[in-house]
């Protein structure tokens, strides 16, 4: 997602760009990989190795108009707070609920270092936190949210157990129990449960989709409570292959993170042997990526439903299919939102608070992703 994000500030007007990774030799190839694309002469792609837990990242960020954070999600905190030390706003890709929570707490942090910082602004939590926001405008009051996600790949993956994206935050969220919103409070629900046939735009279709834990769940009850929002949940939706195996993994323990000691007296972390194993297969690079958030409420006197259809498209420009673009561009456009002052405020902030929905979904329309709103009144 790193890479995306990059190409599209790039690709926009941007003065100057940093690229910077644990591995200093692959930042540069991303650099070098990207300089054609900049849109504004004399701009700058320069890459540096960091290593976020150290005190470099402070220097790195500093005099930065906003830093994109695309590390793993449970090292968020610890870039929040250098950005914090460097004055530099910023935003990630989302904390898996319980990481939201917890940056969520550093808010007096944050607006006491006079910094925004924006979590979860890639697709979902992102896009799909903003489609709420764009949707629940069009009610006086919204009673329950279902939002999900789903996607089609003519190359169906190949691979064993496929990883369309980390692996790591798959088999999080086939063994992390869901978080749902009903009757107005927060409760656990079995990871990867409620199986429910759910209908995509075309051209993606319908998909299996299941409940799983997800961030949206940390800030929207929080955001939309005043409207009366009372239901809410998140839905993911996969190839029903991929369902039994990541289940049958998980169900052997495999997705177990604590070490275990096998007859021979040889230690093992099962997630670290089955990563190892599975290694990394992605979209073809030609698939489509549908989010869709449904709403039910009132406008005045009348009861309506509001769908709001997202799909991705691939990015001949960038080389991606759907999902990847879906991800890895949104924080591009936020961040440069940020940078010229159409997305304000300090603290800490969820994509549906501040992120104006049609001015975003317009830049999002440029780029080959599309948001239709249907609203309607049940039958």
């Amino acid at each position: 997602m790193g890479r995306v994000c990059v190409k599209d500030l790039v690709a926009s007007d941007v003065g100057e760009v940093v690229v910077a990774d644990r591995d200093g030799a692959l930042a540069e190839e991303v650099a070098r990989d990207v300089r054609a694309l900049a849109a504004r002469p004399g701009s700058t792609v320069t890459a540096h190795a960091v290593d976020v837990t150290g005190d470099s990242l402070v220097d790195l960020l500093s005099g930065a108009d906003v830093v994109c954070n695309c590390v793993n999600y449970t090292l968020n905190p610890t870039v929040m707070r250098a950005a914090a030390k460097a004055g530099t706003n910023y935003l990630d890709l989302g904390g898996l609920f319980h990481g939201t929570r917890t940056q969520l707490a550093l808010a007096d942090e944050m607006t006491d270092a006079g910094i925004l910082c924006l979590l979860g602004m890639g697709a979902t939590p992102g896009t799909m936190n903003v489609m709420a926001a764009l949707g629940a405008g069009e009610l006086d009051e919204v009673g329950s949210i279902r939002l999900r996600c789903g996607g089609s790949d003519p190359e169906p993956a190949q691979a064993a157990l496929p990883a369309p994206y980390a692996i790591d935050t798959i088999l999080d969220e086939f063994t992390m129990p869901a978080m749902v919103l009903a009757g107005g409070e927060l409760a656990e629900a079995p990871a990867a449960s409620d199986d429910e046939e759910f209908s995509f735009p075309e051209p993606v279709g319908a998909g299996i989709a299941l409940l799983t834990l997800h961030s949206e769940l940390a800030t929207m009850p929080l955001t939309f409570r005043r409207l009366g929002l009372a239901e809410l949940d998140f839905k993911v939706a996969f190839d029903a292959g991929m369902i039994a195996r990541y289940r049958l993994v998980t169900a052997l323990g495999l997705a177990d993170t604590a070490p275990m000691t096998l007859e021979d007296g040889t230690e093992v972390v099962p997630r670290s042997l089955i990563k190892a194993l599975a290694g990394t297969q992605r979209f073809s690079g030609r698939d489509i990526e549908s989010l869709v958030v449904e709403l039910a409420g009132t406008k005045g006197s009348r009861a309506l439903t509001v769908r709001v259809e997202e799909l991705s498209y691939p990015n001949a420009t960038y080389g991606v299919g759907g999902a990847d673009a879906n991800t890895g561009i949104p924080p591009s456009i936020a961040a440069q939102m940020i940078a010229r002052g159409a997305i304000k405020g300090t603290g800490v902030k969820a994509p549906e608070e501040v992120v104006p929905p049609v001015e975003y979904a317009a830049e999002l329309a440029r780029r080959n992703i599309s948001i239709e709103v249907h609203v309607t009144q049940p039958a």
